[in-house]
């Protein structure tokens, strides 16, 4: 009799603390009544930051291949995820600023109409339908508003753990000198490890602590109370929607690759990139510009963009660890100059005068020379560089020689002489 009434008490204890855990203090009422407050504050400023934010990765993504050389594979992989990850927060944000607009219509409404529907005064057909109030839909909208404000929290940890390994790699990368995307084999290593672990360790307490965190309590939550699937469709067509942003603004991104083939970017050429006149100054130069589009002088300056990696193939070259072909008819080259060849209308142009410089543009390194135009013709004239490009990329070795690195139309424009 005694064991029973002592299993009795035991239970109307555990049933008690479970009833006060779900007690919802009334500070935290008062807090979630007033949440579209710091809501709409914290979206508005978020998503006015992350419009600002992908020109800022790019810039980045530029200075890690030209003067870090990051591999270009790994910092274009940086550029993509950071670059998905912004445009994801974007599209959330977005969509709960919209909600919320009109969320705060409805409450208007509310206020206006409390009663909604007087079915009595509509056409004969609306009658039979049954509206919803305005405070009912107030309050459904309300639901889903402060529902997709949590979701950003969520994704933001997830994404947040993967940037800080990123960051790492990155790091490593540029302290080791990696310059054949030796950080890839850590990434995939790390990856393996990490599935390693979750199989292995899945009934301990570490895989209890993962499957119990922050974020995956936050998942659960989701899960449990809207459904698996639905939540999985959502967070799905979020991500489809980022796609078209994020790809916007990678764009012009391969030009940075210093041994890829841009003849397809040639076809329509993006003018920002090869003249000065028309550069914007806050994002370095991808390859060789020069300063106008239109030419009065009987000389021009050609400049060319200096990447970090042709420092390190120029070593291998002049110790012969690297030898060139016959088959492309290149020289085994002996300074950074040697491994460009300049054409003006397909004439190569030999003994060119190369100096170091730094451009305005950000203190970017290149390289600059003068080109003799006294006796060409009027009207358009091409400059095109060529290249000697080594590529290596962990297994993969690759020696190519870009003959269309880059290309620059030009008008020559004769000055009318006054008699």
């Amino acid at each position: 009799m005694e064991e029973k009434s002592t299993n009795s008490t035991q239970s109307n204890i555990e049933d008690n603390t479970a009833k006060n855990s779900n007690v919802i203090p009334d500070w935290l009422k008062d807090t979630q009544n007033k949440s579209w407050e710091p809501e709409i504050i914290i979206s508005g400023l978020l998503l006015t930051s992350l419009f600002i934010v992908p020109s800022k990765l790019f810039q980045l993504f530029t200075v890690l291949t030209q003067e870090y050389a990051v591999h270009y594979v790994s910092a274009g992989i940086i550029l993509m995820y950071l670059t998905f990850a912004i445009n994801v927060f974007k599209v959330f944000f977005v969509v709960h600023l919209l909600s919320r607009l009109v969320w705060a219509g409805l409450v208007g409404l509310s206020y206006a109409f409390p009663e909604g529907v007087d079915n009595t005064k509509l056409f004969k057909h609306f009658r039979q339908y049954h509206f919803p109030s305005p405070t009912e839909m107030v309050i459904k909208l309300e639901k889903w508003c402060s529902t997709m404000f949590g979701f950003p929290v969520y994704t933001g940890i997830i994404f947040s753990i993967f940037t800080l390994v990123l960051i790492l790699l990155v790091g490593v990368s540029i302290y080791f000198e990696f310059h054949g995307g030796e950080e890839l084999y850590i990434f995939l290593f790390l990856a393996l490890a990490y599935t390693i672990l979750v199989l292995v360790f899945k009934k301990t307490k570490l895989a209890e602590w993962m499957g119990t965190s922050l974020p995956s309590t936050i998942s659960s939550i989701y899960q449990s109370n809207l459904g698996k699937w639905k939540v999985m469709i959502f967070v799905n067509v979020i991500l489809l929607l980022s796609l078209p942003f994020s790809f916007n603004d990678m764009e012009g991104d391969n030009l940075y690759a210093n041994i890829k083939s841009i003849d397809e970017d040639l076809e329509w050429l993006d003018k920002s990139f090869w003249y000065e006149e028309y550069h914007d100054k806050d994002f370095r130069y991808p390859r060789a510009f020069i300063k106008t589009e239109q030419v009065y002088d009987k000389s021009l300056i050609l400049n060319i963009a200096h990447f970090k990696e042709d420092e390190y193939n120029l070593v291998f070259f002049k110790s012969g660890e690297i030898q060139i072909p016959d088959s492309l008819g290149w020289e085994q080259p002996e300074k950074l100059s040697d491994i460009f060849k300049v054409y003006l209308n397909d004439s190569l142009i030999s003994d060119l005068d190369w100096s170091q410089v730094k451009f305005q543009t950000n203190y970017q390194k290149g390289f600059t020379t003068q080109l003799n135009i006294e006796n060409l013709k009027p009207g358009k004239n091409v400059i095109r560089v060529e290249k000697l490009c080594f590529y290596s990329l962990l297994f993969l070795k690759r020696l190519r020689v870009r003959e269309r690195w880059s290309e620059i139309p030009f008008y020559k424009i004769e000055r009318i002489k006054n008699n």
